[in-house]
């Protein structure tokens, strides 16, 4: 019965919801879009930063660095109706119900001087220049014309705007302060659904090899999923690397790792048996950290 358990737990698929899907396909396909026409500029994904007034760290979608402006890129994948009133940003489903974000602008706005003020602590100084850019992904979103001054856009225009202004590399000092920066671990489950958050503890002997990590990490599993294992075995065939190093394990059982998944007031278990492959930020440097976090 064990085994069986253990066989049935390496078969069981977790589907993904819909609208998560089109929102990561969305910020795959901008991150693509960005990165064909940036020439010597560089962009950052996802980068979480420290925030000291409200504790924790608060993600910005993209960062580009070109020359010595930086745009902090705000992405959102919204159908419907998109208004603006009083900075406010309201958006109309098809249903006809009315959600009001609030100001987006100013928000990505204060994540931006976050970054900045990171910037004047490690450096003396700030960017020379910086803009906030919303970025709307849906093709079948309409949308008002935004008020004067605000750089709200679809994908192409943040493509044409790249294109129409400096493609520079941007200064060492910002390059290295991006870079000192972690994202999103992400789990990915067999069936398609992805979870988004922070790996507190691996088990299997990893913990070690991921403090120690150098740039960002993957780690593939090869399940067993033949009904002869029955009788052969159940186990699965773990490789983590990194930038330098790879390594790999067998185990049998079901083990579990913790995350604090996105979203979820507290972390949970989740079983190995379920995952396929793990895509792993790098560990953050001094500056990128919140302690206690």
């Amino acid at each position: 019965m064990g085994r069986l358990k253990d066989l049935l737990a390496r078969k069981k698929r977790f589907e993904p919801e819909g609208h998560r899907v089109s929102g990561g396909m969305a910020e795959v396909r901008l991150g693509r879009l960005v990165r064909s026409v940036i020439g010597d500029a560089k962009a950052w994904d996802g980068l979480r930063i420290p925030d000291p007034e409200n504790g924790g760290r608060r993600e910005i979608d993209m960062v580009i660095a070109r020359g010595d402006e930086v745009l902090f890129v705000e992405q959102k994948h919204w159908s419907g109706h998109l208004s603006f009133e009083d900075g406010r940003f309201l958006q109309t489903r098809r249903s006809g119900e009315v959600l009001d974000h609030g100001n987006i602008l100013e928000w990505t706005a204060r994540k931006g001087r976050l970054l900045e003020e990171l910037m004047k602590k490690e450096n003396g100084h700030g960017f020379g220049s910086s803009n906030v850019v919303i970025v709307f992904s849906n093709h079948t979103l309409e949308m008002q014309t935004p008020p004067e001054g605000m750089w709200v856009m679809n994908e192409m225009g943040l493509v044409e705007l790249i294109e129409k202004g400096n493609r520079d590399s941007p200064p060492a000092d910002v390059d290295k302060l991006m870079e000192g920066f972690g994202t999103w671990d992400t789990v990915h489950l067999r069936g398609g659904m992805a979870l988004n958050g922070d790996v507190r503890t691996f088990g299997l002997g990893l913990d070690d090899w991921h403090d120690n990590m150098s740039g960002d990490g993957l780690i593939k599993i090869k399940h067993t999923t033949s009904w002869f294992s029955l009788i052969r075995g159940v186990n699965s065939k773990l490789v983590a690397s990194d930038d330098n190093r790879n390594s790999s394990l067998t185990f049998s059982g079901r083990p579990t790792l913790t995350m604090h998944v996105v979203g979820e007031k507290v972390p949970r278990d989740i079983e190995w048996s379920n995952i396929f492959k793990i895509e792993l930020s790098r560990v953050p440097t001094e500056w990128g950290t919140v302690k206690n976090d």
